[in-house]
């Protein structure tokens, strides 16, 4: 009887070596996301070890820039369209749906903003841990593009949108958090001390 606990403790040695990568792979084949699966990208402090072409979050709902991401970041993407703008979308009059994310591309090899030339730090872009978002767009023709809003139902998407993001990312930035971020929001998976999260 002692052949099956060393049996399970083989099997579960071997599965755990490929859990990460399944698993992400797993969540967006359960979102219906369409994407492709690319060989490590860059080197030293502008690599994304895990990278993904993200085409679409969901069926309905497509990425025209095509992004390259780190597969977590794809994941985390999905999950935030499909948990929480899809039925922010929804509440909207007429209740359109989420067609598309208008993107930047993803993996950049840059410093991240603020950091001065003397002490440069690399974006999290450049690990493919970052997307921003430019614009929503739904399938009765509208679009909310990210600016300075306030007062209107646009201004009341973008701030849950916002707001929630933060469940999903552990940095988001935007409109009124510095004049870098009044056009788009930047979203990351940045890893801190205590799960500490940045949410301007």
């Amino acid at each position: 009887m002692r052949a099956l606990p060393v049996i399970v403790a083989i099997w579960s040695a071997l599965a755990g070596a490929a859990t990460a990568g399944d698993a992400c792979d797993l969540a967006l084949q359960h979102f219906g996301a369409r994407y492709e699966r690319l060989d490590p990208q860059g080197d030293g402090d502008c690599a994304v070890p895990d990278p993904v072409r993200l085409m679409r979050l969901s069926p309905e709902i497509a990425l025209p820039a095509e992004p390259v991401l780190q597969c977590d970041t794809a994941r985390a993407l999905a999950l935030w369209a499909d948990r929480a703008l899809k039925p922010a979308a929804a509440a909207l009059p007429g209740a359109p749906r989420l067609t598309q994310l208008d993107t930047g591309p993803g993996h950049l090899c840059r410093d991240r903003v603020g950091t001065g030339k003397d002490d440069p730090k690399p974006s999290e872009h450049s690990t493919g841990s970052a997307i921003d978002i430019t614009r929503f767009v739904f399938d009765d023709g509208t679009a909310i593009d990210i600016e300075p809003r306030e007062g209107d139902l646009a201004m009341a998407f973008q701030r849950s949108a916002r707001a929630s993001a933060c469940l999903y990312f552990t940095t988001v930035l935007g409109p009124g958090a510095n004049a870098a971020h009044d056009d788009h929001l930047h979203l990351d998976l940045a890893r801190r001390n205590g799960d500490w999260r940045l949410c301007q």
